[in-house]
Parts: C-alpha cells; sequence; structure tokens
C-alpha cells in the first residue's frame, strides 16, 4: 500500500522573488556515487532549501550561502539512498 503526504500551506502574498528557482548544485565525487542537490527558494516560508534526490536528505536556510554550501558538501548516507530505492523501485527519493 502506499501512502502519499500532502502538505498544504496557505498562500503568501506576491512577492518579486520567483517562487521557486530550481538550480542543479554539482557534487565533487565520482559519477557512480554523484547525489544531484537541488537549491531552491521557498517563498511561503521564506526559506531557501536544498535538497538531495538520491538520499532525501535537506537543508533549509534564510542564507543562499549556507545553503549552498551545505550542497556542495553533501554526502550521501550510502544505507539510506540504498533502502530508499529497494524501496521506491530505484526512482528519485
Amino acid at each position: 500500500m502506499t501512502t502519499r503526504l500532502a502538505v498544504l500551506r496557505p498562500r503568501a502574498a506576491r512577492s518579486s522573488r520567483p517562487c521557486r528557482a530550481v538550480r542543479p548544485v554539482p557534487s565533487f565525487r565520482p559519477s557512480s556515487s554523484w547525489a544531484p542537490v537541488t537549491v531552491e527558494w521557498d517563498a511561503v516560508p521564506g526559506l531557501h532549501v536544498a535538497r538531495c534526490v538520491r538520499c532525501a536528505d535537506s537543508f533549509t536556510s534564510p542564507r543562499i550561502d549556507q545553503v549552498e554550501d551545505w550542497a556542495a558538501t553533501h554526502r550521501c548516507d550510502a544505507e539510506l539512498a540504498a533502502l530508499l530505492a529497494a524501496v521506491t523501485g530505484g526512482r528519485a527519493a
């Protein structure tokens, strides 16, 4: 049985910043263990969010430099990534 979780948030007032600007941040690891991390701006809480699609780890901060530093130095937990891949059939976490 598959469970889906939907997080509902009230809409924020429009701002001049884009709601979600996605920028992939390359990893400095060999291609076999590469974990693509995306950096996004979430306008509702006013935070930058970095997410790893391989191990589902994430980091949030109002400061983009902190988020980009985390994304550049992120290392996946190999055991967690393997477990997530097994559960999701290899799809992104």
